[in-house]
């Protein structure tokens, strides 16, 4: 009988009380024996089945909470309700504050971002929804007239690349989108005010609009890195 090495092997962890709790309400509500807007047991009876005490289930309860995947109301049962992507994002706020924190952190959401809407700028280019191109003319032209006015470019700046979120018809990305303005709004506000950083950002932009008005989707993506690339740039070189 073939063993296993000891060289390098992990204890393996014990979960702790509220975690098996959680762990198993959610086999629970992804089996569909608890289904969306059912009311799951009282914290009693939940003592009861699960053999642990009520911190433990407190604690699981809210864990799910947290997750989106429990409801709680005031003067109401709990009840199991259907998970959001902006609880999700709500979820992880926490640790990417943590990141940010540190250069490596920063570098990392960076990264995460150029992936992200180069992403965004090749689906625009590649076929966006009807009137999506006018939209971002729109945006394109208030962009240029906030040139001189960091705090009014910085909002036309946003609303720029929200569009093209908002071009690919999946609220997922909006969301993500709008979560990521959130977190690099230092980034955004530092770089923006550096000089010629505003006329540059135009520019970007600029070439970003054309590259998808004529459904070039490798222009598009290679414009839209170069363009948050230069920010990094600027955000660093003020750092």
């Amino acid at each position: 009988m073939n063993e296993f090495p000891a060289v390098g092997a992990k204890p393996i962890q014990r979960r702790r009380l509220y975690e098996e709790v959680e762990r198993l309400l959610e086999v629970e509500i992804a089996s569909g024996r608890l289904q969306v807007g059912d009311t799951i047991p009282s914290e009693r009876d939940l003592m009861l089945h699960y053999g642990v005490g009520r911190p433990a289930i407190r604690e699981a309860l809210l864990s799910l909470s947290r997750k989106g995947l429990l409801r709680f109301g005031a003067g109401e049962r709990t009840r199991v309700s259907k998970p959001t992507i902006d609880a999700v994002i709500q979820g992880v706020s926490g640790p990417i504050a943590m990141l940010l924190a540190s250069p490596q952190g920063i570098r990392d959401l960076q990264y995460a971002r150029r992936f992200f809407e180069c992403g965004l700028a090749r689906e625009a280019a590649g076929g966006s929804r009807p009137g999506t191109i006018e939209r971002l003319r729109m945006r394109l032209e208030a962009n240029r007239e906030a040139i001189g006015n960091p705090g009014e470019f910085e909002r036309t700046d946003v609303e720029f690349h929200f569009e093209l979120a908002i071009a690919s018809g999946n609220p997922i990305f909006t969301a993500l989108h709008q979560a990521t303005v959130g977190w690099l709004s230092q980034q955004r506000a530092i770089s923006l005010r550096q000089p010629g950083a505003l006329k540059a950002a135009y520019r970007y932009h600029v070439r970003i609009f054309e590259a998808i008005a004529d459904r070039d989707v490798d222009a598009a993506e290679s414009a839209m890195r170069s363009h948050l690339l230069s920010v990094e740039r600027y955000f660093w070189r003020a750092k």
